[in-house]
């Protein structure tokens, strides 16, 4: 027996499960119909109903009515065991909201770091979009990628350079590329995974955190569109914009904006 054309069945059968799995992660809570989830797997009707029926087998999603299904919850949560959290991150709502809202208008991954004072390292502490197909399998063929993606040096890196401009003191020798940043409120760099890019830029309080009258707040965190580097130029400079313009209406006024543009551009 041919055991390659077994494996290569095997891992064909896993992909599009997957990509049924991917396109109700996508689509978000709620009830869909099939029509709507076999348009984002890009395979046949058969096979799309072959794996809505093995997921609702295996208890990940419900068959509501005919023709429709939804996901159970406990397959919308991203598994802190898959590892890009750090351990020491605790659950924040307002925070995840946020990021949430960033995912359904730039329809790329977003994350949240924080930086500790004592390793000089960025911390990742949250997460939207992690969920996606390209992204998953891109973290599995990277090695290290995840490792890096939860915690590095300040300096590796946009999340943590956006953080590190704003954290030298106004009165300080500054390098150039920091200065820029610093100026810009908006950083661009490669990341652990190759062939994608963050963006990001400075988050001077955590939605739902207390202002403190008359403080100006220093930077605690930093917000990050990680993107296949197809989407360059404009497209990253809107992703900024756009970041800039959610973060400052979650953190001043405590409004997310979670209407979705379907061109990145236009939303900024």
């Amino acid at each position: 027996m041919d055991t390659r054309t077994d494996t290569t069945g095997t891992r064909t059968n896993r992909d599009r499960t997957f990509a049924v799995l991917n396109a109700l992660l996508n689509l978000g809570p709620g009830i869909h119909k099939f029509r709507t989830i076999a348009a984002r797997t890009g395979l046949g009707d058969a096979a799309v109903q072959r794996r809505l029926g093995q997921l609702v087998d295996a208890g990940l999603a419900t068959r509501s009515r005919r023709g429709c299904y939804e996901l159970r919850e406990t397959a919308t949560a991203i598994p802190r065991a898959s590892g890009l959290l750090h351990p020491s991150a605790t659950p924040l709502l307002d925070a995840q909201q946020l990021l949430d809202a960033l995912h359904h208008r730039t329809d790329q991954v977003v994350l949240l770091h924080t930086y500790s004072p004592l390793t000089g390292e960025r911390l990742c502490i949250g997460a939207a979009g992690a969920t996606s197909l390209p992204f998953r399998r891109e973290l599995a063929l990277t090695s290290g990628a995840v490792d890096e993606l939860r915690q590095a040096p300040l300096d590796l890196d946009a999340p943590g350079l956006v953080m590190l401009a704003n954290l030298v003191a106004s009165d300080a020798p500054m390098r150039e590329d920091l200065r820029r940043i610093r100026a810009t409120q908006m950083a661009h760099s490669s990341s652990s995974i190759p062939g994608w890019s963050l963006v990001s830029v400075a988050l001077r309080r955590l939605p739902g955190a207390p202002a403190i009258p008359g403080a100006e707040p220093g930077v605690v965190a930093s917000v990050s569109v990680l993107a296949p580097e197809h989407s360059h130029g404009a497209h990253l400079v809107a992703y900024g914009r756009l970041m800039h313009n959610i973060v400052r209406a979650a953190t001043v006024s405590s409004v997310v904006i979670s209407r979705h543009a379907a061109v990145p551009v236009r939303a900024a």
